[in-house]
This record gives C-alpha cells, sequence and structure tokens, in this order.
C-alpha cells in the first residue's frame, strides 16, 4: 500500500511522524517534574515555603509522603495555590505535626518592629 504513494505524500507523512516524536519526547520532560518541584511551583508565599522547609527538618519520610499527596492535588486540580495557611492545614492534616517559628513582633512608633524582650526593656 505505501508503494502506491506519491514520494511527495510519503515525505509528508513522515516529517509529520517526526514532529509527532518530537511532541512526544517534549511532554515526556516535562512529566518528569519531581513532585516537590510540582508543588513549590504553586507555592505563593515565603511563609508557605519556610513551614515545607522546617517540615523537612522535622518529618523527613512524613514530608515526602505529604509532598506527594500535595503533588496529585495539584495535578487533579484540586489546589490552584498554596500560601503559608493552606500549607500548615496540609501538612497537619496529612500526619506531618509541623511545629512553625512563632515570633511576636511589637510595632514602635515610626515603624520600626521590635522583639518581646526590647519591648518589655523600654
Amino acid at each position: 500500500m505505501s508503494e502506491d504513494l506519491p514520494l511527495s505524500l510519503k515525505m509528508k507523512m513522515y516529517s509529520k511522524y517526526l514532529k509527532m516524536l518530537k511532541e512526544k519526547e517534549v511532554r515526556d520532560r516535562e512529566e518528569v517534574k519531581s513532585p516537590k518541584d510540582i508543588v513549590l511551583e504553586h507555592v505563593v508565599d515565603e511563609r508557605a515555603r519556610e513551614l515545607l522547609r522546617q517540615a523537612e527538618e522535622q518529618y523527613p519520610e512524613a514530608t515526602n509522603y505529604a509532598i506527594s499527596v500535595i503533588a496529585e492535588l495539584i495535578k487533579q486540580g484540586v489546589i490552584k495555590e498554596i500560601d503559608g495557611e493552606l500549607m500548615l492545614a496540609l501538612l497537619n492534616r496529612l500526619g506531618v505535626p509541623v511545629r512553625p517559628e512563632v515570633r511576636i513582633r511589637f510595632v514602635k512608633r515610626g515603624g520600626r518592629e521590635v522583639s518581646l524582650k526590647e519591648y518589655l526593656e523600654d
């Protein structure tokens, strides 16, 4: 059957075939992203990144599981973006009881932030 086709049509079909192969390679490379990369792409504030880093330090194995679950939720379209509050809720719900660092700061006149110790000394 392919012998019946003219040479120009064969060339056109072959070029389309090569184009489809290149597109498939590009899609395969995009799908190789790690779950952590997928999660970090959807993080919108620094607090969420900090919580993720602290969770990895405190509970590395449980955090890997939680990251894979969060990445799957992102792929399914359930989660669009992740802020600090959502990250803390997700981690706690998935069994990673991360303890965020709490900083109490006071704003003095002039907009200067001071710690609790400095505030009480004045």
